[in-house]
């Protein structure tokens, strides 16, 4: 696996900062300051920042399980042919697959200790992950990987790496866990509020902080292999990206149905008009002028929303 230094790539370089932000610990916390602050939640708020809580849990779960094969994708590729260095890029996400299972145990713990339980299911029924996409669904992403590695063919590879990389990098950590993050923020702020206190959850706050900033480099990571990807199938924008964003738009930012929450002061229309933005971004780093469509993310929402 030989490395040309003098040409490190984005991969490469996201890579070594990794090495010096992601060297934290989930048994470095101390959760007993938490565990009094999350008795002092209603019942109501309680099952509303698990919900959220067990959407991560099992979301870090199911990325780390299933992220292997776009390594094995990666290795099948004619590296001589492609815009970028796979090798680079195949060390990059051996990283990122022990960062996602660093986050995994953080969770695990944090339901252990703070919420005494290790049971997601009861707190996803019904919940808002239901809503049109699921991190299941990145089981099915991993065996497509698989089926165009067997197939040996080029084209159809890069269309399966492409959109195995949208649907993780580009919607399951730009989009619903970015989102996901607002919504913490928020709910912890008003419940600050309440209690008449600067903050509460200080050490999940922390802790959420170190995996934001692992999920701020996976993601950078990802929109740029999307554009490389790009270069060398350009076909791919029209063919995978357009069609896979169309339907989180239709199911997540026009399907989805207001929630109710229990935190008043609650503002779902903030966290909706960023997550907007950060769909944006992502078309903006492949290359708006790729899209036929969604080159601008916000026209095309608000006419589809007119038209409703």
């Amino acid at each position: 696996m030989p490395i040309e230094y003098s040409n490190r790539e984005k991969s490469y370089q996201l890579y070594r900062k990794g090495k010096q932000e992601g060297t934290w610990d989930p048994d470095e916390f101390d959760f007993a300051a938490d565990r009094a602050d999350w008795k002092q939640f209603s019942d109501a708020e309680k099952q509303r920042f698990l919900a959220s809580c067990a959407a991560f849990y099992d979301g870090e779960e199911d990325v780390t399980r299933t992220l292997a094969p776009y390594m094995m994708a990666l290795d099948a590729l004619e590296n001589d042919e492609m815009p970028f260095d796979t090798v680079q890029e195949e060390i990059y996400l051996a990283q990122q697959v022990y960062e996602e299972a660093k986050h995994t145990d953080l969770f695990s713990r944090y339901f252990e200790e703070v919420f005494e339980t290790q049971d997601t299911e009861p707190h996803r029924v019904g919940g808002y992950q239901e809503q049109g996409y699921s991190t299941d669904d990145l089981y099915d992403t991993a065996d497509t990987l698989l089926a165009a590695i067997n197939s040996g063919d080029q084209r159809e590879l890069v269309y399966a790496l492409g959109e195995a990389y949208l649907n993780y990098m580009g919607i399951v950590e730009a989009q619903l866990a970015r989102g996901g993050y607002l919504s913490f923020d928020q709910m912890i702020e008003l419940k600050a509020e309440e209690m008449g206190r600067e903050v509460v959850l200080e050490s999940f706050q922390t802790a959420i902080g170190k995996v934001r900033q692992d999920e701020t480099r996976h993601i950078e990571n990802g929109r740029w292999i999307m554009r490389k990807l790009a270069e060398a199938e350009p076909d791919i924008v029209q063919d995978v990206y357009e069609p896979r964003i169309e339907e989180y738009v239709e199911n997540r930012l026009l399907g989805a149905p207001p929630e109710e929450m229990p935190f008043e002061g609650y503002d779902q229309r903030k966290i909706g008009k960023q997550t907007m933005q950060y769909l944006q971004d992502t078309v903006d780093y492949i290359g708006a002028d790729r899209f036929e469509e969604y080159d601008d993310v916000r026209r095309v929402v608000q006419t589809r929303r007119a038209a409703d």
